[in-house]
Parts: C-alpha cells; structure tokens; sequence
C-alpha cells in the first residue's frame, strides 16, 4: 500500500509540474485557455490531492513533523506553502511580468529544495 500511495504522489507532483510549466506558457503566449476556470481548478486539485496523499504517507509511516526527528518533514510542508504561493504569484495576469518571472524561477527553486529534502530526510534551517 506504501508504494501505490508513494508512487501516486510522485505522479501527481509530475503532474502539476507539467501543469504550472503549461499555464504558465499559456499565460504568457496569451493562448485563450489561460484563464480558463477548468485549468485553474484542474491544477488547483492536483495540489490538494498531493497534500491529502501525503498526510495519508505520514499517517501510514507514523512520521511527526513536530517531533525531533520529523523537522525534515515540517521544513517540507512550509517549503510547499511557499512554492504554492510562488504559484499562485506567477500565474496571476494582473501581475508585473517581471514578478511573474520572478515567481516562475523561484517556484522551481522551492521545488528544488523540497527534493532535497525528501530524497535526504535532514532538516536544513529547522536543525534543533
């Protein structure tokens, strides 16, 4: 069951990359499916559905963000806040272009770090 949830999550994450990479060149080419709500929507529960999968992870592998050895896992959700804020930034028309550029390249940044983080399951600015 580990694996299916892991493996789901992966995929959803792969998923609302290719997404924000799309919407973003939407947005910018000026292509009518910009602003379109589906798209927004679509994209919106991609990422609650990554969230929903990976509390059910941390609940099937006992993990605690609040606990001494779970820092990591903190770090990673507050790193996930800010990437969806670098999102929501990004893909807003009324932004400046070059906030939305911006955006764009620190939200990869943030993906970067969130990476990191999981692949090696050690706090960086958290470190108790």
């Amino acid at each position: 069951m580990y694996s299916i949830l892991k493996h789901t999550h992966m995929s959803f994450i792969l998923l609302a990359i290719i997404l924000y990479i799309l919407r973003f060149y939407w947005l910018k080419s000026g292509h009518v499916n910009a602003q379109k709500p589906l798209f927004k929507k679509i994209h919106t529960h991609t990422h609650l559905t990554i969230v929903v999968l990976g509390i059910a992870l941390m609940a099937m592998v006992h993990w605690n963000p609040f606990s001494l050895g779970g820092y990591w896992l903190l770090e990673k959700i507050i790193a996930f806040v800010a990437y969806f804020t670098m999102v929501q930034v990004s893909l807003n028309p009324n932004t400046k272009t070059h906030i939305q550029w911006l955006s764009f390249v620190g939200a990869f940044g943030w993906l970067a770090y969130i990476a990191k983080l999981a692949f090696t399951k050690q706090a960086i600015l958290l470190v108790g």
